[in-house]
């Protein structure tokens, strides 16, 4: 009789997963991300907004701080190449030491590089770049300075009218009648316009707001509008437009290309653009604001109220 041998099956666990089971997590897992990339893309444009708000804020109340003390508005830049009212806010945004560097009564091209090339982060809105100096300033004979994502209501008239005591804006170029130029120095800085100018009332008037720039030209100057900050040999560097003529720019790609490019308000943001009023309040205005109503704030004294509240 032969011997009966017993045969045991052992369990075995397997260790790892099936072909198809490690399909199904890794297509989980990307709907997943699906789900929340675009939660967490919208927190971080909510917290840029939050922190340009802010800049604004702070630029705002420093044009209040220069007029207490000054007696007056900040010019947008007292003539062609002298500095601008980036430079003229310094002592009343914490940047004393940096502003003690700059000769405020001479031309931009002659003041220290290390002054020209100091960027400011309250002057950038992170949703479109972190702070750059400008690329192409030396062609024009210029050093490349530190740039500038903001600019002041220079009103809803024509542009260049603003040269010639016109303008129904804000932040304007200096008087040439009252600024002369004596042995490459200015005599004076001071600007246009008190609050006492304001006659819609400082609740119901831009004072500065974001500017459109072509996101694929940044730091461009010329027709470009993205010139050092600290410069006023361009106008559309410091100061916009804004009304029926100069709606807010809708795309990320503007100007475009050319001559006898509008210099408007426009920003980052996707739907807004950010600006602060007289009275330091700081608004989101839609891009498709009425042209019209939008030009009312822009002026100073059409005695036509607009209410953003």
């Amino acid at each position: 009789m032969l011997p009966e041998f017993k045969c045991r099956v052992r369990n075995v666990k397997r260790k790892a997963f099936t072909l198809v089971e490690l399909l199904v997590v890794i297509a989980i897992i990307g709907i997943l991300i699906g789900l929340l990339l675009p939660a967490v893309q919208m927190a971080r444009e909510a917290g840029r907004r939050i922190k340009c708000a802010n800049n604004l804020k702070q630029i705002g109340l420093a044009s209040h701080m220069f007029h207490d003390t000054q007696g007056y508005l900040p010019t947008a830049r007292p003539r062609d190449a002298f500095l601008t009212w980036p430079v003229f806010l310094m002592p009343y945004i914490e940047q004393n030491s940096l502003y003690e560097k700059f000769d405020v009564m001479r031309p931009y091209r002659v003041q220290p590089i290390e002054a020209l090339q100091t960027t400011i982060p309250i002057y950038f809105c992170h949703s479109r770049r972190l702070p750059m100096l400008a690329r192409y300033e030396t062609r024009r004979g210029f050093p490349n300075g530190a740039l500038g994502d903001y600019a002041g209501n220079a009103g809803n008239n024509r542009f260049w009218s603003e040269f010639y005591g016109n303008a129904n804006g804000v932040i304007n170029s200096g008087d040439r009648r009252v600024i002369k130029v004596e042995n490459g120095r200015i005599n004076t800085l001071r600007g246009r316009y008190q609050f006492s100018n304001i006659i819609d009332g400082l609740s119901n008037t831009i004072f500065f707001g974001e500017k459109a720039l072509n996101e694929r030209h940044l730091g461009k100057p010329g027709g470009w509008g993205d010139g050092s900050f600290y410069n006023g040999d361009e106008p559309a560097t410091v100061m916009r437009m804004g009304g029926r003529l100069f709606p807010i720019a809708k795309t990320l790609y503007f100007p475009a290309p050319g001559p006898g490019t509008i210099p408007v308000f426009g920003s980052s943001h996707p739907t807004v653009c950010l600006f602060v009023l007289g009275d330091g309040s700081v608004h989101n205005i839609s891009k498709t604001i009425d042209p019209v109503t939008y030009g009312y704030l822009c002026s100073r004294n059409d005695r036509q109220l607009v209410s953003l509240d």
